[in-house]
Protein backbone atom coordinates (compact mmCIF):
# COMPACT_ATOMS: atom_id res chain seq x y z
CA UNK A 1 0.00 0.00 0.00
CA UNK A 2 1.12 3.78 -0.22
CA UNK A 3 0.98 6.44 2.73
CA UNK A 4 1.55 9.97 2.08
CA UNK A 5 0.37 13.05 5.04
CA UNK A 6 -1.44 16.35 3.45
CA UNK A 7 -0.76 19.08 6.02
CA UNK A 8 -3.23 22.12 5.04
CA UNK A 9 -2.83 25.79 5.41
CA UNK A 10 0.69 26.88 5.38
CA UNK A 11 0.68 30.65 4.96
CA UNK A 12 2.03 34.24 6.07
CA UNK A 13 1.92 33.43 9.36
CA UNK A 14 3.64 30.42 9.22
CA UNK A 15 7.27 29.77 11.22
CA UNK A 16 9.73 27.49 10.34
CA UNK A 17 10.52 26.29 13.80
CA UNK A 18 6.38 25.19 13.84
CA UNK A 19 6.75 23.40 11.02
CA UNK A 20 10.38 21.83 12.48
CA UNK A 21 8.89 20.83 15.55
CA UNK A 22 5.74 18.83 13.60
CA UNK A 23 8.09 16.97 11.13
CA UNK A 24 11.75 17.14 11.57
CA UNK A 25 11.06 13.47 12.76
CA UNK A 26 9.35 12.27 9.42
CA UNK A 27 10.94 14.34 6.16
CA UNK A 28 13.93 12.03 6.25
CA UNK A 29 11.91 9.05 5.64
CA UNK A 30 9.64 10.35 3.26
CA UNK A 31 8.37 13.91 2.24
CA UNK A 32 5.21 15.61 4.04
CA UNK A 33 2.63 17.63 1.99
CA UNK A 34 2.45 21.33 2.41
CA UNK A 35 -1.03 22.15 0.73
CA UNK A 36 -0.45 26.56 0.65
CA UNK A 37 -2.59 29.36 1.50
CA UNK A 38 -1.36 32.01 -1.11
CA UNK A 39 -2.73 35.39 0.47
CA UNK A 40 -4.55 34.74 3.66
CA UNK A 41 -6.71 37.15 4.38
CA UNK A 42 -7.00 38.11 8.47
CA UNK A 43 -4.38 37.71 11.54
CA UNK A 44 -4.58 33.99 11.14
CA UNK A 45 -2.48 32.92 14.24
CA UNK A 46 -4.73 35.09 15.94
CA UNK A 47 -8.55 33.51 14.61
CA UNK A 48 -7.02 29.77 14.30
CA UNK A 49 -6.93 29.70 17.88
CA UNK A 50 -9.97 31.95 18.62
CA UNK A 51 -12.31 29.82 16.27
CA UNK A 52 -11.00 26.48 17.69
CA UNK A 53 -11.80 27.51 20.92
CA UNK A 54 -15.02 29.70 20.50
CA UNK A 55 -16.15 27.80 17.90
CA UNK A 56 -20.00 29.48 17.19
CA UNK A 57 -19.41 32.00 20.00
CA UNK A 58 -16.67 33.61 17.35
CA UNK A 59 -17.22 37.34 16.70
CA UNK A 60 -17.78 36.36 13.17
CA UNK A 61 -18.07 40.17 12.51
CA UNK A 62 -14.79 41.29 14.12
CA UNK A 63 -13.52 38.47 11.68
CA UNK A 64 -14.97 39.63 8.74
CA UNK A 65 -13.86 42.96 9.21
CA UNK A 66 -10.09 41.81 9.59
CA UNK A 67 -9.89 41.15 6.05
CA UNK A 68 -6.19 42.98 4.82
CA UNK A 69 -4.62 39.86 2.62
CA UNK A 70 -0.91 38.56 3.66
CA UNK A 71 1.03 37.25 0.31
CA UNK A 72 2.96 34.49 1.52
CA UNK A 73 5.58 35.37 -0.09
CA UNK A 74 6.46 38.36 2.52
CA UNK A 75 7.25 35.95 5.25
CA UNK A 76 10.96 35.93 3.79
CA UNK A 77 12.43 33.26 6.26
CA UNK A 78 9.42 30.98 5.31
CA UNK A 79 9.49 30.93 2.16
CA UNK A 80 13.77 30.10 1.92
CA UNK A 81 13.16 27.53 4.59
CA UNK A 82 10.27 25.86 1.73
CA UNK A 83 12.74 26.42 -0.42
CA UNK A 84 15.59 24.51 0.74
CA UNK A 85 13.66 21.58 2.38
CA UNK A 86 11.70 21.10 -1.02
CA UNK A 87 15.29 20.83 -2.62
CA UNK A 88 16.38 18.60 0.59
CA UNK A 89 13.50 15.97 -0.59
CA UNK A 90 12.08 16.82 3.20
CA UNK A 91 8.93 18.68 1.86
CA UNK A 92 6.61 18.68 -1.08
CA UNK A 93 3.94 21.80 -1.79
CA UNK A 94 -0.02 21.77 -3.18
CA UNK A 95 -2.40 24.28 -3.53
CA UNK A 96 -5.03 25.04 -1.18
CA UNK A 97 -6.75 28.42 -0.75
CA UNK A 98 -6.06 31.98 -1.98
CA UNK A 99 -7.73 33.84 0.95
CA UNK A 100 -9.31 30.85 2.41
CA UNK A 101 -12.54 32.52 2.85
CA UNK A 102 -15.66 31.93 0.69
CA UNK A 103 -15.59 35.83 -1.52
CA UNK A 104 -19.21 34.77 -2.95
CA UNK A 105 -21.55 37.61 -2.89
CA UNK A 106 -24.19 35.50 -1.20
CA UNK A 107 -22.46 32.76 1.32
CA UNK A 108 -23.51 28.80 0.19
CA UNK A 109 -26.75 28.74 2.14
CA UNK A 110 -26.77 24.56 2.50
CA UNK A 111 -23.51 24.89 4.50
CA UNK A 112 -24.12 26.55 8.44
CA UNK A 113 -21.31 24.76 10.31
CA UNK A 114 -18.91 27.18 11.91
CA UNK A 115 -15.98 26.69 9.76
CA UNK A 116 -17.55 27.14 6.46
CA UNK A 117 -16.81 30.62 5.80
CA UNK A 118 -13.43 29.26 5.14
CA UNK A 119 -15.20 27.00 1.86
CA UNK A 120 -13.24 29.19 -0.63
CA UNK A 121 -14.30 27.28 -3.28
CA UNK A 122 -17.71 26.29 -2.58
CA UNK A 123 -18.29 28.65 -4.81
CA UNK A 124 -21.05 29.87 -7.60
CA UNK A 125 -18.03 31.89 -9.11
CA UNK A 126 -16.08 30.75 -12.06
CA UNK A 127 -12.66 30.94 -10.07
CA UNK A 128 -10.54 29.34 -13.14
CA UNK A 129 -8.35 31.95 -13.84
CA UNK A 130 -8.17 32.65 -10.38
CA UNK A 131 -6.58 29.51 -9.24
CA UNK A 132 -4.19 28.93 -12.28
CA UNK A 133 -2.50 32.57 -11.76
CA UNK A 134 -2.03 31.75 -8.00
CA UNK A 135 -0.68 28.34 -8.68
CA UNK A 136 1.43 30.36 -11.16
CA UNK A 137 2.46 32.81 -8.81
CA UNK A 138 3.58 29.97 -6.06
CA UNK A 139 5.24 28.19 -8.62
CA UNK A 140 7.77 31.22 -9.04
CA UNK A 141 8.00 32.04 -5.57
CA UNK A 142 8.95 28.52 -4.60
CA UNK A 143 10.81 27.36 -7.88
CA UNK A 144 8.26 24.20 -7.65
CA UNK A 145 5.77 22.71 -10.07
CA UNK A 146 2.75 22.57 -8.05
CA UNK A 147 0.01 19.67 -8.92
CA UNK A 148 -2.11 18.93 -6.07
CA UNK A 149 -5.32 20.62 -4.69
CA UNK A 150 -7.07 19.91 -1.10
CA UNK A 151 -9.99 22.08 -0.80
CA UNK A 152 -10.00 24.53 2.47
CA UNK A 153 -12.98 22.99 4.26
CA UNK A 154 -12.77 19.04 2.07
CA UNK A 155 -15.91 20.75 0.35
CA UNK A 156 -15.74 21.89 -2.89
CA UNK A 157 -19.07 22.73 -5.26
CA UNK A 158 -19.36 21.49 -8.85
CA UNK A 159 -18.58 24.97 -9.81
CA UNK A 160 -15.11 24.88 -8.14
CA UNK A 161 -14.61 21.58 -8.98
CA UNK A 162 -14.46 22.36 -12.34
CA UNK A 163 -12.76 25.00 -11.80
CA UNK A 164 -9.76 22.98 -10.21
CA UNK A 165 -9.71 20.64 -13.29
CA UNK A 166 -9.76 23.82 -15.54
CA UNK A 167 -6.52 24.72 -13.53
CA UNK A 168 -4.58 21.21 -14.13
CA UNK A 169 -4.28 19.77 -10.81
CA UNK A 170 -5.20 16.78 -9.56
CA UNK A 171 -7.37 16.43 -6.49
CA UNK A 172 -7.36 15.06 -2.62
CA UNK A 173 -10.97 14.86 -1.23
CA UNK A 174 -13.86 17.76 -2.05
CA UNK A 175 -17.04 15.97 -1.16
CA UNK A 176 -17.86 15.33 -4.92
CA UNK A 177 -20.05 12.23 -5.92
CA UNK A 178 -18.34 9.79 -8.27
CA UNK A 179 -21.87 9.91 -10.13
CA UNK A 180 -21.04 13.31 -11.16
CA UNK A 181 -17.58 12.80 -12.67
CA UNK A 182 -16.47 12.99 -15.90
CA UNK A 183 -18.21 10.06 -17.84
CA UNK A 184 -15.99 9.59 -20.28
CA UNK A 185 -14.49 6.20 -21.21
CA UNK A 186 -12.09 6.65 -18.29
CA UNK A 187 -14.60 8.17 -15.98
CA UNK A 188 -17.19 5.40 -16.67
CA UNK A 189 -14.40 2.85 -15.68
CA UNK A 190 -13.47 4.85 -12.43
CA UNK A 191 -17.43 4.41 -11.54
CA UNK A 192 -17.74 0.82 -12.06
CA UNK A 193 -14.75 0.24 -10.10
CA UNK A 194 -16.08 2.17 -7.31
CA UNK A 195 -19.36 0.31 -7.49
CA UNK A 196 -17.99 -3.22 -8.16
CA UNK A 197 -15.56 -2.40 -5.19
CA UNK A 198 -18.99 -1.29 -3.23
CA UNK A 199 -20.82 -4.61 -3.51
CA UNK A 200 -17.78 -6.58 -2.45
CA UNK A 201 -17.22 -4.60 0.53
CA UNK A 202 -20.08 -2.61 1.80
CA UNK A 203 -18.47 -0.67 4.59
CA UNK A 204 -15.14 -0.03 3.14
CA UNK A 205 -13.89 3.01 1.40
CA UNK A 206 -12.72 3.32 -2.18
CA UNK A 207 -9.25 4.90 -0.87
CA UNK A 208 -7.48 4.53 -3.82
CA UNK A 209 -6.25 6.75 -6.62
CA UNK A 210 -8.50 7.19 -9.66
CA UNK A 211 -6.57 8.23 -12.95
CA UNK A 212 -9.29 10.37 -15.52
CA UNK A 213 -8.24 11.81 -18.72
CA UNK A 214 -6.31 14.52 -17.61
CA UNK A 215 -6.56 14.29 -13.78
CA UNK A 216 -6.11 12.32 -10.59
CA UNK A 217 -7.74 12.19 -8.05
CA UNK A 218 -8.36 10.56 -4.25
CA UNK A 219 -11.85 10.99 -2.57
CA UNK A 220 -10.70 9.60 0.77
CA UNK A 221 -8.12 10.92 3.51
CA UNK A 222 -8.36 10.65 7.20
CA UNK A 223 -8.20 13.09 9.26
CA UNK A 224 -6.24 13.74 12.39
CA UNK A 225 -7.30 16.34 14.92
CA UNK A 226 -7.79 17.15 18.74
CA UNK A 227 -11.00 14.71 18.54
CA UNK A 228 -8.90 11.98 16.31
CA UNK A 229 -8.49 8.67 18.48
CA UNK A 230 -5.82 6.48 17.82
CA UNK A 231 -7.78 3.60 17.66
CA UNK A 232 -9.67 4.97 14.78
CA UNK A 233 -6.52 5.86 12.71
CA UNK A 234 -5.49 2.21 12.97
CA UNK A 235 -8.90 0.78 12.16
CA UNK A 236 -9.07 3.02 8.90
CA UNK A 237 -5.56 1.82 7.98
CA UNK A 238 -5.85 -1.49 8.90
CA UNK A 239 -9.17 -1.06 6.01
CA UNK A 240 -6.95 0.32 3.92
CA UNK A 241 -4.15 -1.85 4.03
CA UNK A 242 -6.66 -4.97 3.74
CA UNK A 243 -6.81 -3.94 0.04
CA UNK A 244 -3.69 -2.46 -0.99
CA UNK A 245 -4.94 0.92 -1.00
CA UNK A 246 -3.93 4.25 -0.42
CA UNK A 247 -4.13 6.25 2.75
CA UNK A 248 -3.89 9.68 2.88
CA UNK A 249 -3.29 10.91 6.58
CA UNK A 250 -4.83 14.77 7.08
CA UNK A 251 -3.58 16.95 9.22
CA UNK A 252 -3.04 20.87 10.26
CA UNK A 253 0.70 21.48 11.65
CA UNK A 254 -1.17 24.48 13.75
CA UNK A 255 -2.91 21.77 15.88
CA UNK A 256 -0.02 19.38 16.80
CA UNK A 257 0.00 20.96 20.12
CA UNK A 258 -3.18 21.05 20.62
CA UNK A 259 -4.39 18.48 23.78
CA UNK A 260 -6.93 15.89 22.48
CA UNK A 261 -10.41 16.51 23.32
CA UNK A 262 -10.78 12.98 25.23
CA UNK A 263 -7.30 13.33 27.35
CA UNK A 264 -5.87 16.80 27.78
CA UNK A 265 -2.72 14.57 28.29
CA UNK A 266 -1.65 13.87 25.19
CA UNK A 267 -1.32 16.30 22.36
CA UNK A 268 -2.04 15.56 18.64
CA UNK A 269 1.49 14.99 18.21
CA UNK A 270 1.46 12.52 20.41
CA UNK A 271 -0.87 10.78 18.77
CA UNK A 272 0.37 11.00 15.40
CA UNK A 273 3.60 9.78 16.43
CA UNK A 274 2.03 6.69 18.26
CA UNK A 275 -0.05 6.42 14.87
CA UNK A 276 3.51 6.17 12.38
CA UNK A 277 5.07 3.61 14.93
CA UNK A 278 2.09 1.24 13.92
CA UNK A 279 2.63 2.27 10.32
CA UNK A 280 6.00 1.49 10.51
CA UNK A 281 5.48 -1.96 11.54
CA UNK A 282 4.47 -2.78 7.95
CA UNK A 283 7.48 -3.23 5.63
CA UNK A 284 5.06 -3.13 2.95
CA UNK A 285 4.33 0.29 2.93
CA UNK A 286 5.82 2.51 0.63
CA UNK A 287 5.32 6.33 1.69
CA UNK A 288 5.21 9.32 -0.30
CA UNK A 289 4.19 12.58 -1.15
CA UNK A 290 1.03 13.38 -2.40
CA UNK A 291 2.20 14.78 -5.17
CA UNK A 292 3.97 11.54 -5.99
CA UNK A 293 0.77 9.44 -5.04
CA UNK A 294 -1.31 11.81 -7.40
CA UNK A 295 1.20 12.04 -10.51
CA UNK A 296 -0.19 11.68 -13.57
Amino acid sequence: MRFAIRDDDTNFFTRPEQLTRCYQDIWNEFAPTLCLISKVKGNWEHWVHRIYRDKQQTDWNAWKADDTAHPIENNNQLVSFIREKIKEGKLDIGYHAKYHRNEDPVPPADRSNNYVRGAEYYTTRDVTDEIKKEVAHLNQVFQYPISVFTPPQNLLSLKGYHAVLAAGLNICGGGISFYKKEKDLKGLINIARQLSFKIMRKDADYARVLRFSNHTEIAYHYPLQPGTRLNTLIDDFEMVRSYNGDFVLSTHYVEFDYPMVYDEKITMRHVLMDFLDHVNRYNDVDKMSLSTMLKY
